[in-house]
């Protein structure tokens, strides 16, 4: 059974870049995290204007307590419908113990930023541990009269109603969803398995996601949804053969060649190891069809599909 795989050394696998997963869903999908996250803010963003994604240089010495601690930070430049601008500070608090800090922290990434920069700085904090009572959402100092009070805005996984979650037309329901399955599962590779299972069909088989957007929602969670969720081989290759995946979501998977799923190497892995059985050819044949539609060089055609470079050239 496969269960007996679940894993002596876990760790020997799972190398999440977490902070590069949170940022890279964040950037692609921005006036959805922004939406989902802080719709009041939304409505008064103008996004005919690009946000602007601030180098991480401009506050690498601001933020200087990152060091050794799993977390995601932002700093976006949005414009307003009233001609204004405002500066979003985005922090991530990975999958960590409750930090008696965390107020602390906050308001010094807060008062650095005003004074390096002189911009007020709307603070959103997503807290992805596992408590039920870690819920920090304010700074307080007071000495002899002199009082000082910081207020951010905060966003618990932990608090969120799982189907409510499932059935949200905004991405990010899911990433949600991931980001506390990936909590609860951190130590059991079975489990893990399981909850990347469900996930990944919940977002093939989405049917609240705007058709205009669905092919970018999909892409997108299904990158970080693996990477997030990363479980052994044997295991992906079960999965592979249990999900039940359209010919629509087929091709989206297929085409994004930003965001090939389960990663270029797994992927590729599967065409050669998985694909020797009959009809491979055809197969194989749609494929690089699809991917010579979409602008795929022919060497990179080759070398998935195994199909000769003439044999691509006719096609």
């Amino acid at each position: 059974m496969v269960t007996s795989l679940v894993l002596e050394k876990p760790r020997e696998y799972m190398n999440v870049d977490y902070d590069g997963l949170w940022k890279k869903l964040i950037y692609e999908l921005f006036e959805e995290f922004l939406l989902f996250f802080a719709a009041h803010l939304y409505e008064e963003v103008d996004f005919l204007k690009k946000p602007e994604f601030l180098q991480q240089e401009l506050f690498r010495e601001i933020i200087q307590e990152k060091k050794g601690k799993q977390v995601a930070d932002q700093v976006v430049k949005v414009f307003l419908k009233n001609g204004g601008e405002k500066w979003i500070f985005i922090h991530i608090e990975i999958q960590g113990d409750p930090d008696p800090d965390f107020s602390k922290r906050m308001f010094r990434y807060y008062y650095r930023i005003f004074d390096k920069y002189d911009r007020d700085v709307i603070a959103i904090a997503l807290l992805t541990d596992a408590s039920n009572y870690f819920r920090p959402n304010m700074y307080q100092r007071s000495s002899f009269g002199t009082t000082l009070t910081y207020q951010y805005n905060i966003y618990k996984f932990q608090d969120q109603d799982e189907e409510q979650l499932l059935r949200s037309k905004n991405p990010f329901g899911l990433a949600v969803l991931a980001g506390k399955y990936a909590n609860e599962a951190k130590r059991d590779t079975e489990k893990r398995y399981r909850f990347k299972r469900e996930i990944i069909q919940s977002v093939l088989q989405h049917k609240n996601y705007p058709p205009e957007e669905r092919r970018l929602y999909v892409s997108a969670l299904i990158y970080f949804i693996d990477y997030l969720l990363q479980i052994p081989e044997e295991l992906t290759k079960k999965l592979r053969r249990e999900i039940i995946i359209s010919e629509e979501a087929k091709e989206m998977l297929y085409l994004d060649r930003n965001n090939l799923p389960l990663s270029w190497s797994e992927w590729e892995k599967t065409v050669k190891e998985e694909g020797r059985e009959e009809g491979i050819e055809k197969k194989q044949r749609e494929i690089a069809k699809k991917m010579l539609q979409e602008g795929y060089s022919i060497q990179e055609i080759v070398k998935v599909t195994e199909l000769s470079e003439a044999e691509v050239r006719k096609l």
